[in-house]
C-alpha cells in the first residue's frame, strides 16, 4: 500500500484512504515527534546526551514540517532548501551521539567539515536543489545528478560509520543505550534499502522516505535510548565515587 496513488481502485471502494507518507501523516508525525522532544528535554535535561537527542528529534520533526509545507504549496524550493539542511545535520550528529558512549571522537571533526559544507550548498548555491513536489505520498526532489551521488556518500557513509562505531564497542562493553541506538539506526535503513532496491522510480524521494520511517527512531532515541543511558551514566558515577574515608 506504501506506494499506491489510489488503493481505492483494487478494493473497489471510494473511500478516501490514509496514505502512509501522505500531508496528514506528515502533519501528525511532526507534532508527535515534537511532544517526544518535550518530554525528553523535561524529563532529561540534565545532561548533554539528553540536549542532543531533543535536537535530534527536532530535526526529524523538522522534516516533517518542511514536506507538509511542500505539499502544501508554500514555496517548494525554500521548504526544500530548509528540509535538506535539516537532514544534512542527522548523520553526524548521531554520530556525535554515539561518540558519547563510545568516547570515541576520531571522524567527528572530519563529519562537521563535511556537514557544514552540504548545509552551506543546499542553504546558498543556486541550482544546488532545482524542484520539489508533494507525490501524494512522499516528497520527490529534485537536484543535480553528481551532487546526489557525491551527498550520497556522505550521508550513507556517516550512518554506516555509527553503526560500525557502536558495533564495534559492543564487542568490547555492554552498552543498552547503544544497542538501541543501533536497533533505532536499523528501523528506518533496512526498509529505506528495501524500498530503494524494490522501487527505482522513489529513489529521488529517498530523504522523504527515510524520514517517514525515522518517527520509529524518535521514538526509540526519547522512550529507550535516553532512559538507558542515564541509567548507564548512574551507575558509572556510583562506580567511579571513591569510598569515604
Amino acid at each position: 500500500m506504501l506506494f499506491l496513488k489510489d488503493p481505492s481502485r483494487i478494493l473497489g471502494t471510494n473511500k478516501t484512504k490514509l496514505y502512509c507518507f501522505s500531508p496528514a501523516v506528515m502533519l501528525a508525525t511532526f507534532v508527535i515527534e515534537m511532544l517526544l522532544a518535550v518530554y525528553t528535554y523535561f524529563r532529561y535535561k540534565s545532561t548533554f546526551f539528553s540536549h542532543l537527542t531533543v535536537v535530534l528529534i527536532i530535526l526529524l520533526s523538522g522534516f516533517q514540517l518542511a514536506e507538509y509545507q511542500i505539499c502544501g504549496g508554500r514555496d517548494a524550493l525554500l521548504w526544500a532548501r530548509i528540509g535538506f539542511v535539516i537532514v544534512t545535520l542527522l548523520p553526524v550528529l548521531g554520530l556525535h551521539l554515539i561518540s558519547l558512549i563510545t568516547n570515541k571522537l576520531s571522524y567527528l571533526k572530519l563529519g562537521y567539515i563535511a556537514m557544514a559544507l552540504f548545509v552551506f550548498i543546499f542553504a546558498l548555491i543556486p541550482g544546488s536543489l532545482t524542484n520539489a513536489t508533494c507525490g501524494g505520498n512522499y516528497i520527490i526532489f529534485n537536484s543535480q545528478s553528481n551532487l546526489m551521488w557525491l551527498y550520497g556518500f556522505y550521508y550513507f557513509g556517516f550512518l554506516f560509520l555509527g553503526l560500525w562505531e557502536a558495533f564495534d564497542y559492543l564487542q568490547k562493553k555492554k552498552s543498552e543505550a547503544l544497542e538501541w541506538i543501533m536497533i533505532g539506526y536499523i528501523s528506518f535503513m533496512l526498509p529505506m534499502g528495501l524500498v530503494y532496491i524494490i522501487s527505482p522510480s522513489v529513489r529521488s524521494a529517498v530523504p522523504s522516505v527515510m524520514c517517514g520511517f525515522a518517527i520509529i527512531l524518535a521514538l526509540i532515541l526519547a522512550l529507550k535510548v535516553v532512559p538507558e543511558y542515564n541509567k548507564e551514566n548512574k551507575k558509572l558515577k556510583i562506580k567511579n565515587k571513591k569510598p569515604r574515608e
